[in-house]
């Protein structure tokens, strides 16, 4: 979901510490850099399914999750995201039901486009669960 949410599709402005060269291009130091994660994220080379969300993309044949290969760049902050977003995500499904209003017709997944991409206000229905 994230990957397709893609909320920061511009990641952060990096700054090169020496003069570069990539495919070709001289990149003086000093230059700034403005990564576009979204054209990564969404790379016809790297994924089943680039444009759309499916979790087959990080699964092997045998439906089993694939890790990053050893060597790999991965965030350091990931794994705790990942505890914090579970827990979070978790405590709310648990306590909480999210229904759709059905007087508020279909969603419209269209981002707003900023220095995030944010989604369109909408409203949804919460109700407590029984059993608490």
């Amino acid at each position: 979901i994230q990957r397709i949410a893609n909320t920061v599709p511009l990641s952060v402005f990096h700054c090169t510490t020496k003069d570069s060269e990539l495919m070709g291009y001289s990149i003086p130091q000093g230059t700034m850099i403005i990564q576009n994660l979204d054209s990564m994220l969404r790379e016809e080379g790297q994924w089943k399914f680039p444009h759309e969300f499916n979790p087959e993309n990080f699964l092997n044949e045998q439906g089993e999750f694939l890790f990053c290969e050893p060597g790999s760049r991965i965030c350091l902050g990931e794994s705790l995201a990942r505890m914090e977003l579970f827990l979070i995500i978790v405590t709310l499904l648990r306590r909480f039901k999210f229904v759709w209003p059905e007087d508020a017709g279909k969603p419209d997944l269209t981002p707003v486009f900023g220095a995030t991409l944010t989604p369109k206000p909408y409203f949804m229905k919460i109700q407590l669960r029984g059993n608490q």
